[in-house]
């Protein structure tokens, strides 16, 4: 179409330049009639030039108006994957800092423990509710063995059920096969917690006249060889007597948040290093924070 009106636009131009060298050519006594026709003639060829030429301009405006929004549009494609490119990286890079946080705290956690110790990565986590359970990468070759107590600088987690050479099952302290031996840090009193329904833990087995009450903290009582002594278990959050038997019992809510695991560590000992303190520095939480 943009040919076709340029060729037409031409063929007028080369009819008005051979009108204009005849007038010059021709004789004067030629000139009179010829310059009677060719000026209206001139004036009425002119309009539709003038139109033509507009439009053309018109178009050849508009294809570059399209064309620029073309390579605006590229641009702005290019600078919409740039953006997604950088919100990935900026991504990863939280999740690379949010995991050198949680390492330097497991780090300055084993510094200031005097049990040799590993940390190890959750891979895996029990789909069911029945055991409770996570499977963590470190395993033998690692020197991990089935009792060991595993704990985060929260608290105590559970211990490793079974292991493999590159990995291992942990049962959480939320599992109902689960029992570890405990005292009340205010009253000393003994007691074992344990998981029950609806992924809950409870101290039981307490002496019918101890006076646990609510926001005591729970403690390992040492008399396993799983945990040492006094390792956060979590805080008491109600106590209750059954009429069917003489003990009380405490609900309570533990120090490690099972929901958000994604590193613990794991026991290898419960007998200090030489020349160690005997406490592990594991900070407490808020009353009512925890992850059962």
């Amino acid at each position: 179409m943009f040919r076709s009106r340029s060729r037409a636009k031409k063929a007028w131009k080369i009819f008005l330049i051979l009108l204009l060298t005849g007038l010059v050519l021709f004789p004067l006594s030629a000139k009179e009639p010829l310059n009677a026709i060719a000026v209206p003639l001139t004036e009425i060829i002119k309009v539709p030039l003038t139109i033509v030429s507009l439009i053309e301009q018109t178009l050849e405006a508009g294809g570059k108006a399209l064309q620029s929004l073309i390579d605006l549009h590229g641009k702005n494609q290019v600078l919409t994957d740039e953006l997604a490119r950088l919100k990935i990286e900026h991504n990863r890079l939280e999740e690379l800092a949010a995991a050198a946080e949680r390492y330097r705290t497991l780090f300055d956690f084993q510094q200031h423990c005097p049990y040799p110790t590993v940390v190890a990565q959750v891979i895996g986590r029990d789909p069911t509710n029945w055991h409770r359970s996570l499977v963590i990468a470190k395993g033998e070759r690692d020197g991990v063995i089935a009792g060991m107590g595993v704990i985060t600088p929260l608290g105590v987690v559970g211990r490793v059920l079974k292991v493999n050479r590159t990995f291992s099952v942990v049962q959480l302290i939320l599992d109902r096969n689960n029992a570890i031996t405990a005292l009340v840090q205010r009253t000393r009193d003994e007691g074992i917690v344990q998981g029950v329904e609806n992924g809950r833990a409870m101290m039981k087995y307490l002496p019918p006249l101890a006076s646990v009450e609510s926001g005591d903290v729970v403690v390992t009582s040492g008399l396993d060889d799983r945990f040492p002594k006094g390792m956060v278990i979590g805080i008491v959050n109600r106590v209750e007597k059954k009429t069917a038997t003489p003990f009380k019992s405490a609900t309570l809510t533990l120090h490690a948040d099972f929901s958000t695991l994604e590193e613990v560590v794991v026991l290898l000992a419960t007998t200090p290093l030489d020349g160690r303190d005997s406490e592990c520095s594991m900070p407490h939480k808020d009353d009512g924070e925890g992850g059962a």
